[in-house]
């Protein structure tokens, strides 16, 4: 029987080294020892080296050279299986590597990452990268990343990233960002950021940010912004700001404020400020902009700047409009420019009343608009 197996192994050895492989029963089906090109069935090499097509279960022991052009499916063990369009299961020691895509199940103990497109179950221990694209459910313990879109179920033990766009949820300790849209589920445990625009329900441990809108449910412990809209529900503990429009139910620990509109619901524990104010206002301190309709309550003031109009119910210790007022007034001292309405307070004045009406204690009113 040894002089058998010492046979086999004599004869074996030559072959491996001039004829590369040796397979049974056939060249190109069943069970092939070393690098065949092409090849159908169980195949176990040391290095891959200008393999075409392999399919079934392959083994490579270590890392391949040269194998850019190759196409794997079935199943590739290995220290770091690597071809250039691998389908079905991979895993790999260290990592999984394609040129071009992998799809299926993909098992990294370090990496997977591939040039083009990553889909299916992807989880690796330390990263994951593709140049176009990562889908389904995608685990990793460090960094996750894409140069295009990131889309499913994605979880990263620190960053999670995406030149173009992330889509579905989106987990990482840290941060999540996009250079373009997140859309879905959001969660960081530091901040969330895009180019464009964020929708759905993002939650960041510090702070949440879109160049142009965030709209749906947005809670940040400091602070959320928008180069031009929000929309929806926005809580951050210090402070909301947008470009143009704040709409909704918009609630800051601090202040809040849009360049041209904050409208609907609308509380802050200092202050909110805006061209437009619409809805019902709630600040612990002041409330200004050029026009406020609604109900507006403040502990401060509210304030309305030159030629500006305030149409409602207003209440402060100070309402102060340097315009038109429309509705009622009702603070410690209330001026209007104009008045369409009444004025309570100790002290109540209106600039274009006639003399005699100007000054008046406890109430003041004009109904005519002049």
């Amino acid at each position: 029987m040894k002089t058998l197996r010492f046979f086999f192994i004599v004869m074996l050895v030559p072959l491996l080294v001039y004829a590369q492989y040796v397979s049974i029963p056939a060249a190109r089906y069943g069970l092939s020892i070393g690098n065949s090109n092409n090849f159908t069935g169980l195949r176990i090499n040391w290095s891959d080296r200008n393999v075409e097509k392999i399919k079934g279960l392959n083994i490579t022991l270590w890392r391949a050279k040269n194998n850019k052009n190759a196409i794997v499916e079935g199943a590739s063990f290995g220290l770091m299986p690597e071809a250039k369009s691998m389908y079905g299961l991979q895993a790999g020691l260290l990592g999984i590597s394609a040129s071009k895509e992998t799809v299926g199940i993909n098992l990294g103990l370090l990496g997977v990452g591939a040039e083009n497109n990553i889909n299916g179950l992807n989880l690796a221990g330390l990263g994951m990268g593709s140049g176009t694209s990562i889908s389904g459910i995608s685990l990793c313990g460090i960094g996750l990343a894409s140069g295009g879109t990131v889309s499913g179920i994605s979880f990263a033990g620190l960053a999670l990233g995406a030149g173009e766009s992330l889509k579905g949820l989106n987990i990482a300790s840290l941060g999540v960002g996009a250079g373009e849209n997140i859309k879905g589920i959001t969660l960081a445990g530091l901040g969330v950021g895009c180019g464009q625009s964020i929708t759905g329900l993002t939650i960041a441990g510090f702070g949440a940010g879109a160049g142009e809108s965030v709209s749906g449910l947005t809670v940040a412990g400091l602070g959320v912004g928008a180069g031009k809209q929000m929309t929806g529900i926005q809580i951050a503990l210090f402070g909301l700001g947008a470009g143009k429009r704040l709409k909704g139910v918009n609630i800051a620990g601090f202040g809040l404020g849009a360049g041209e509109e904050v409208s609907w619901l609308n509380i802050a524990g200092f202050g909110v400020g805006s061209k437009n104010i619409k809805g019902l206002t709630i600040a612990g301190f002041a409330a200004g902009g050029e026009h406020i309709s609604g109900v507006t309550l403040t502990l401060g003031q509210i304030r309305v700047k030159n030629n500006g109009k305030y149409k409602g119910f207003a209440l402060s210790s100070f309402n102060y409009f340097k315009g038109e007022q429309i509705g009622v007034a009702v603070g410690l001292f209330n001026y209007a420019k104009r008045l369409h309405g009444v004025q309570i307070g100790l002290v109540n004045y209106v600039k274009e009343n006639p003399l005699f009406l100007r000054y008046m204690p406890l109430i003041n009113f004009n109904f005519s608009g002049k």
